[in-house]
């Protein structure tokens, strides 16, 4: 009987856990739910006929990105974006939808997150971890904005000229499909948005002292400029190296930005360790 109740009580702890764990997944499930059904079918026109706003944001994405017509020595070339199949046109719906959905939800899903392991946190790690959210939030969308707004129309731009320069001057019109154009569009966004989490990345590497600030610096510093070039270059399809650099240059300052940062951190610890220990003196 002893032994049964002890262990209950060990039990008990884990079940509750549980139990939160459940409801607050719910609770997102819920609230994404409800938010992927405003965005497929809330209209945004019901006067001549029903458009729903998912429609419209994937209409304003493209047409952002695609020029109407792209001229190439004197000679204009119409693009158009087609259809391959009748299901294409409701999987660009659905794609655009879950994506819209999980970037409005994304701030309800990390506060849930929040919320269930605050309990578990000093209150110092709780500060912290909110610092973790906004900055990585931040940067998240500043590098989004700028695959969307710079990298994709540039790249775009210079990927249509180079399929009309070995084309017949008349009668040719360049076409691609939606889903595969909005693929592009949407995968070039989240990957530059992706990228930019990695100088805060090495920013806490280097506070909590996995990486030395001083082998971030100098030569090597030449060396990880040849890697996000690297990275850039992959990233972005564009051959002429122009968007390359459009990723390159602002990354790489965030970058030493975020390790002069850490590194004034650490030697700010380091001073505060050595007034402590002349006090205890």
């Amino acid at each position: 009987m002893i032994f049964d109740e002890s262990k209950d009580q060990e039990e008990q702890p884990l079940e509750r856990h549980l139990e939160e764990l459940s409801e607050r997944l719910k609770k997102i499930l819920i609230f994404f739910i409800v938010i992927w059904v405003i965005v497929t079918f809330v209209p945004v026109d019901i006067s001549h006929s029903y458009i729903p706003l998912v429609a419209e944001l994937s209409k304003d994405m493209v047409s952002y990105v695609l020029p109407e017509n792209i001229t190439w020595y004197g000679h204009t070339f119409n693009v158009t974006v087609i259809y391959t199949s009748p299901f294409e046109g409701f999987n660009v719906i659905m794609y655009t939808s879950l994506l819209f959905a999980a970037i409005i939800s994304s701030p309800y899903i990390a506060y849930q997150v929040y919320e269930y392991v605050k309990p578990a946190l000093y209150p110092e790690e709780r500060e912290r971890m909110k610092g973790v959210a906004v900055a990585g939030v931040g940067l998240f969308i500043f590098g989004s904005a700028l695959g969307y707004f710079g990298l994709s129309p540039i790249t775009m731009k210079i990927m249509l000229m180079l399929q009309a320069a070995p084309a017949p001057t008349d009668n040719f019109l360049i076409s691609m499909t939606y889903s595969k154009l909005l693929s592009f569009i949407i995968g070039l966004t989240l990957a530059t948005g992706a990228v930019f989490e990695i100088p805060l990345i090495v920013y806490y590497l280097i506070i909590y002292g996995v990486i030395e600030p001083e082998k971030l610096k100098g030569y090597n510093s030449r060396v990880i400029f040849i890697i996000i070039l690297f990275i850039a270059a992959v990233i972005t399809p564009d051959p002429s190296g122009i968007t390359m650099f459009m990723l390159a240059i602002p990354f790489y300052a965030v970058f030493t930005i975020g390790v002069h940062l850490a590194s004034k951190k650490v030697k700010n610890k380091g001073v505060k360790k050595l007034e402590r220990a002349a006090v205890i003196r």
